[in-house]
């Protein structure tokens, strides 16, 4: 599927114009598409009432998410050294007797 040149805000906006009042023939020549493309939109993405803050909700979500995955891959690190250093003082106690 080819990407659209416009970002989800883009479109976001012109149907919130349109949904606003703002006349279909303004919004398309505003937005420098054709009344296809904006109906396409429309059919696509016309439900998503509330889109661009649940986009941005949903980027907060995996900002958080990242971070935490971030904690938790540097904690393991960390163990992992523990637990080798461990295992290095035991192998050479092993090997001594």
């Amino acid at each position: 599927m080819k990407r659209s040149p416009f970002s989800s805000d883009q479109i976001a906006a012109a149907l919130k114009q349109e949904e606003l009042g703002m006349p279909l023939a303004d919004v398309i020549r505003q937005a420098g598409i054709t009344e296809r493309t904006f109906l396409n939109w429309k059919k696509q993405y016309g439900g998503l009432q509330g889109y661009p803050h649940d986009m941005k909700c949903l980027q907060e979500e995996n900002a958080k998410l990242k971070q935490i995955v971030a904690e938790l891959t540097l904690e393991n690190s960390r163990l992992q050294d523990a637990l080798d250093d461990k295992r290095g003082i035991h192998e050479h106690y092993s090997s001594s007797n």
